[in-house]
């Protein structure tokens, strides 16, 4: 690879004209993520899009809850992004692993989790960033600290509903819009997730989910797989969170900041 870094593996082709190599500093010899994008036939939308991306991620890069750019190197026929190395890996693959060996979190690991997801997106959202694709994921863990990452999707404002099927609130599906409290919706999914070590949905299409949630009993649905092991606080939270009245989602979480404080 060069250019101050030195190639160590291809850990993830993410589509046909991308792809996350594992690289070290030659300097430092510190352990980075290289996020590669070949340019080579790029249409303009796409490279707007990856242009978009590096300027969110710049723009963040002060916040310890957000997954840090570190350089960008531009070549005739590539674009990449260096970033840093959560060397936990992502939510997704810890809720798995505990999945595997009935290890539940406990309340304490689930508030501290929520505590760094909500400080990152404060950031996101102070910064008129909307993330659009909140999801386990794309939460990394670097030294036991959270850190939300992949901004690939990330507008200014209200957005087109282009998140994952299983993360799309109400709102998002029905008006085609993604907002701030859709980012909200997003992380009730999360917290689900750590409650149940499962996740909230499993539609195939958007006409499965709009079924889900016009179900009468979406809201029982939603508490009933929550064990009682938890508090009727963390319940609640979740609750509302999924909500399909979005005020609820931001009423909560405004309830939650002050409590916090």
């Amino acid at each position: 690879m060069n250019y101050g870094y030195k190639f160590e593996t291809v850990l993830e082709i993410m589509t046909s004209n991308s792809e996350i190599h594992l690289v070290k500093s030659l300097d430092t010899n510190e352990t980075f993520i290289s996020k590669v994008y070949d340019l080579y036939g790029i249409n303009e939308n796409d490279l707007k899009n990856y242009m978009n991306e590096l300027h969110i991620m710049k723009k963040l890069e002060n916040c310890e809850n957000i997954v840090k750019i570190v350089d960008f190197i531009k070549k005739n026929d590539s674009l990449s992004f260096i970033i840093e190395f959560c060397n936990q890996g992502d939510l997704y693959s810890d809720i798995l692993r505990r999945k595997i060996n009935n290890e539940h979190y406990s309340e304490s690991e689930i508030f501290n989790i929520l505590n760094q997801i909500l400080n990152g997106l404060s950031s996101i959202h102070k910064n008129g960033i909307i993330h659009g694709d909140l999801k386990s994921t794309n939460i990394f863990i670097k030294d036991d600290k959270i850190k939300i990452g992949d901004f690939g999707i990330s507008q200014k404002g209200s957005n087109k509903n282009l998140g994952t099927l299983n993360f799309l609130s109400y709102e998002s599906i029905k008006l085609n819009k993604t907002n701030k409290l859709s980012d909200l919706f997003q992380v009730g999914c999360i917290l689900y997730e750590l409650v149940t070590l499962s996740s909230p949905f499993s539609a195939n299409n958007i006409n499965d989910m709009i079924r889900l949630f016009e179900d009468k009993n979406y809201k029982n649905d939603i508490i009933k797989n929550i064990s009682s092991f938890y508090s009727i606080q963390l319940v609640d939270i979740i609750s509302k969170l999924l909500s399909l009245n979005a005020l609820d989602r931001l009423q909560v979480i405004s309830n939650y900041n002050i409590a916090r404080n």
